[in-house]
């Protein structure tokens, strides 16, 4: 999708513009130095924009004396303040700062915390988007007179009741509520503007901006895009996870400018996001609006090949038979590559495996084999996009056989390979049409299934240890989520049915967290309220018991299994 080219403070963004690379500060606002230090930091590792919370009008005006004192050490890097509830504090720092993000969720119309909604009518709907328009207006204008941009950035966790009562948490719903808001700012003449629609769940990510794009190329809009997985965690299982979000849409040809959320000193997430905009380039160099994107996750149930296809989970399979690895992390299936043939891990029953060049001329023509799986190679292929498409040419030719994605890395470092296979296995992984992955590398097999199964995870298809959910930190953040996240991981990664959110405060927290089993999200300094799925169970435990705490609510309610 090619974007306006738009400007935030000296940085042209969207167009022809490379992907631009950006972060956020996790400092207290208020403490001067320490803010200036990581933005210098950021900005000396490759970040290319800095965001920065303002929660109040006191932080806000406090951005200037941050700006004043990067100017003075030769820093002119982009700012950006990051508003939530308080439109006198977006009004402020747009005289401050190069662009400022508003949720289009909790600027104006806040979702109710009470459990009885509103009853929108067609009339209170109008009324409520009225009520926006005029509060919007002043920020308009400041940001017309000091130049300053503007990203609607929608949350999945945070959209309002309005939207939330007639469209529900779906990306139908993040959907309407950007393209409402751009309406808003473009009758103001204004369009200087970026938009985002971040997920902790990366299904829902990819489809609210593919339907995005599709929806502003029919209203004539072509606004650029942010993109990010909101909420991924820490570790090498939150790259993967924003990597399989981020990278799927770049080699769709969407997006301008990313941040890759760690809950880790953010500098840590700049080679992350140089990785992914060094790989897929290529793709922003060639972009297309033309082929399939579907909006919904519908599975392709082909034929049951020996528990490979029909509704089973995809398959992890690999290309050693000889594997010393932890059970957890076992994969179901070898693929004898010399024999043409494939089997259970550890078993001497064999089927057929047909291999398929993605870089052949017609695979459809394909004769179904009922008794054999097939092996759909894309090492050798230049352009996935058009292997992608030979693929849902071959399940529209009737063809029923399960499909193995197959490609083998070479001169691939173990960094690079998981950036590369997490954003390639996603873009055929996110319309249903695989039945199994293979990923075959130069390095240690064990390292190459782990990756699988973490790929299979953050896509939301097959669960082999707990998900977290923890948000990346910044200045609103009322106690150590990095720490305490490693430390809850400890303890309940083996309880793999379970999803769990560790969150920094309430002002996304409990929404970002909505599809989470448990929550654990700070509601005041060293204060901790404990979730049971959306319903608030304890509320301001202190922070030293916590854990306790959430382990024993998880008993509790019968979901705690001994390792």
């Amino acid at each position: 999708m090619l974007t306006r080219e738009i400007h935030i403070g000296n940085l042209a963004l969207g167009g022809t513009n490379p992907v631009r690379i950006q972060s956020m500060t996790n400092t207290n606002t208020m403490d001067t130095l320490s803010t200036v230090k990581q933005v210098m930091e950021l900005v000396d590792a490759g970040c290319e924009l800095v965001r920065i919370t303002a929660r109040n009008k006191t932080e806000a005006e406090n951005l200037q004396k941050i700006k004043d004192e990067l100017l003075l050490k030769g820093c002119s890097v982009p700012l950006i303040a990051d508003i939530h509830f308080q439109p006198e504090a977006a009004e402020i720092a747009a005289r401050i700062v190069n662009k400022v993000r508003i949720n289009p969720g909790n600027y104006v119309d806040k979702r109710s915390s009470a459990s009885k909604t509103k009853k929108y009518t067609k009339k209170k709907y109008q009324q409520e988007l009225e009520k926006i328009n005029s509060r919007l207006a002043p920020l308009i204008a400041i940001c017309k007179e000091y130049g300053t941009a503007i990203r609607i950035g929608v949350n999945h966790g945070s959209l309002s009741e309005r939207i939330t009562e007639r469209y529900g948490d779906t990306p139908e719903g993040m959907v309407v509520s950007a393209m409402e808001f751009i309406k808003l700012f473009v009758d103001h003449g204004f369009h200087n503007l970026v938009l985002s629609m971040k997920s902790s769940n990366v299904k829902t990510m990819i489809y609210s901006y593919r339907l995005l794009a599709a929806k502003m190329i029919e209203s004539s809009y072509n606004y650029p895009l942010h993109l990010g997985v909101t909420e991924a965690g820490a570790g090498i299982d939150a790259r993967i996870k924003s990597v399989t979000g981020i990278g799927e849409l770049l080699m769709e040809g969407i997006g301008d400018t990313i941040r890759v959320s760690l809950t880790e000193n953010p500098v840590h997430e700049i080679p992350v996001a140089k990785q992914l905009c060094q790989e897929f380039v290529k793709y922003r160099n060639n972009r297309a609006d033309s082929f399939y994107r579907g909006y919904s996750f519908t599975k392709v149930e082909p034929l049951n090949i020996d528990g490979i296809g029909s509704d089973y989970s995809p398959a992890v399979i690999t290309t050693e038979s000889d594997i010393n690895s932890e059970k957890v992390h076992l994969p179901d299936y070898y693929y004898d590559i010399q024999q043409h043939n494939i089997k259970k891990f550890n078993s001497t029953d064999a089927s057929d495996i047909i291999r398929v060049d993605a870089s052949d001329p017609d695979p459809i023509n394909l004769q179904q084999d009922n008794t054999a799986v097939i092996a759909y190679n894309i090492s050798l292929c230049s352009d996935l996009r058009l292997a992608r498409k030979k693929l849902f040419d071959l399940k529209k030719s009737g063809n029923k056989q399960p499909i193995v994605l197959y490609k083998k890395y070479n001169h691939y470092n173990a960094n690079e390979i998981q950036v590369a296979a997490s954003a390639e296995y996603a873009f055929f992984l996110i319309d249903g049409m695989l039945n199994g992955i293979c990923i075959d590398t130069i390095h240690h097999q064990t390292q190459t299934t782990k990756l699988m199964f973490s790929i299979l995870q953050a896509m939301g298809l097959r669960r082999f240890k707990a998900e977290f959910i923890a948000c990346p930190t910044c200045g609103r953040t009322s106690y150590d989520v990095e720490g305490t996240l490693e430390k809850i991981s400890l303890k309940l990664s083996h309880l793999k049915n379970l999803k769990i959110g560790v969150m920094g405060c309430i002002v996304n927290g409990p929404g970002e967290m909505a599809d989470a089993d448990y929550g654990y999200v700070g509601s005041q300094p060293n204060k901790i309220n404990l979730y049971k799925g959306k319903k608030l169970i304890r509320k301001n435990i202190d922070e030293a018991i916590a854990l306790e705490e959430l382990i024993k609510l998880i008993k509790e309610n019968g979901d705690w299994k001994d390792e």
